[in-house]
């Protein structure tokens, strides 16, 4: 009786092992296939993507000196650009207050008593070359009206004054050059200035004196 007892015993841890055994079995089987489907799951290798990233991040680290020196170079390009503005802009500014520190021109009513004195000498100038000649000479009194002529030629303005005109501070003679009719033909002569041979030595009150080569000093009476 002890007997079968015991086998029943060794028989029952025998089974136990057995199910103890079966059960670790079947445990490892199922981390084995956890493991597997994991493995399976598991993302690839990163190592050559992260290669191939840095390696592009190379390339494009390598192009970036030459665009930093091309932006450099185009800094120091406005950079002078911006210089040579501005000088010609002082430049500018001075020309602008030069010209305005210059007198002003003739008004309007200069100009409107100019062209009214034109119109006057231009009269006189007509009734001038429509007067009647006069009677042939002799030709003794024709050589010796040549030679009075020549003499008050040389002594005759070839010019006709009109007035002064001032600008500023600066005063101006107003002269119609001999056979010319035109308000734009009209000369405003300083001292120191010559028109046909004659130079403006001064200006005076009603006066403007001349000098006149081989005759000297002239004083003709401004209108």
């Amino acid at each position: 009786m002890k007997v079968h007892h015991f086998q029943a015993l060794v028989i029952g841890a025998l089974c136990l092992g057995v199910a103890v055994l079966a059960a670790e079995s079947y445990n490892q089987h199922q981390q084995l296939a956890e493991l597997q489907t994991a493995a399976r799951n598991a993302p690839a290798d990163p190592g050559p993507s992260l290669r191939r990233d840095i390696g592009e991040l190379r390339t494009t680290l390598a192009t970036l000196p030459p665009q930093v020196a091309a932006l450099k170079d185009t800094l120091h390009q406005h950079t002078s650009a911006q210089a040579t503005l501005g000088q010609q802009l002082d430049e500018l500014g001075t020309s602008v207050r030069v010209l305005q520190a210059l007198p002003p021109g003739p008004s309007s009513a200069d100009l409107t008593a100019l062209a009214q004195r034109m119109g006057v000498t231009e009269a006189a100038l007509e009734k001038l070359s429509t007067a009647p000649k006069e009677p042939e000479a002799t030709a003794a009194s024709q050589s010796a009206a040549i030679r009075e002529k020549s003499k008050a030629k040389a002594s005759q303005p070839p010019f006709t004054l009109q007035g002064i005109e001032t600008r500023g501070t600066i005063r101006f003679v107003a002269a119609l050059p001999a056979g010319a009719h035109a308000l734009s033909t009209v000369h405003l002569l300083q001292p120191g200035d010559s028109l046909n041979g004659w130079q403006l030595r001064a200006i005076r009150d009603g006066q403007a004196v001349f000098h006149v080569p081989g005759y000297g000093d002239r004083a003709l009476p401004i209108p």
